[in-house]
């Protein structure tokens, strides 16, 4: 029986051994008057939009790959957010108030914060947070959950949405925990940089 454990353990290590573990990719992008980096585990693409009146890009990956009631792919849309101060930030439903991020409520939906909750994202020389959202109609098995996020070195105030990182019923399958590692990989460069 030893040797028969000895040799499943064996086996288990050298499957565990040989099975690739992602590589992170850094990715570099200009957005308007935003320039940043993030490291990618995920071998997303991202599609910029320098055509349209206000610039964005939208980074696409599938970060559950054959996770049962997974999402799928996940499209991180990102902005470059020119209001002033922290506009941007109370526009998206949080504020930093003191040293902590709060949600704040909206009043024509008193009800809204039932349904949200805050991450505060943390990186070196960046601030911000993220809040996820419920969808509250339709099939309970067919909502999605989503989430906004800004960030800043209060210089640059970069900003973004995703309008689906899970099903609001199967929580164990969000993307969430994934999506929140990858913006706090997010570094800020100089505007004056340029990009590869």
């Amino acid at each position: 029986m030893r040797h028969l454990l000895f040799w499943v353990l064996c086996l288990v290590a050298s499957v565990a051994l040989a099975t690739p573990t992602p590589r992170a990719v850094p990715r570099e992008y200009m957005l308007d008057s935003c320039h940043f980096k993030f490291m990618d585990s995920y071998n997303g693409r991202i599609d910029v939009d320098n055509e349209s009146s206000s610039h964005s890009a939208s980074y696409i990956a599938d970060m559950k790959p054959g996770y049962r009631h997974a999402v799928g792919e996940v499209s991180i849309h990102f902005y470059c957010d020119t209001m002033e101060g922290n506009n941007a930030i109370v526009a998206l439903g949080f504020e930093k108030q003191g040293r902590a991020w709060v949600l704040l409520p909206n009043k024509s939906d008193p009800d809204n914060l039932l349904n949200k909750k805050l991450y505060p994202l943390k990186s070196p020389g960046i601030e911000g947070a993220a809040s996820t959202y419920d969808q509250t109609t339709g099939e309970r098995s067919r909502r999605f959950q989503g989430l906004g996020f800004c960030l800043t070195d209060q210089k640059q105030i970069l900003c973004g949405v995703s309008e689906a990182v899970g099903y609001v019923a199967y929580p164990k399958a969000s993307s969430l925990p994934q999506v929140l590692k990858l913006l706090e990989s997010i570094e800020f460069l100089e505007p004056s940089a340029t990009s590869p």
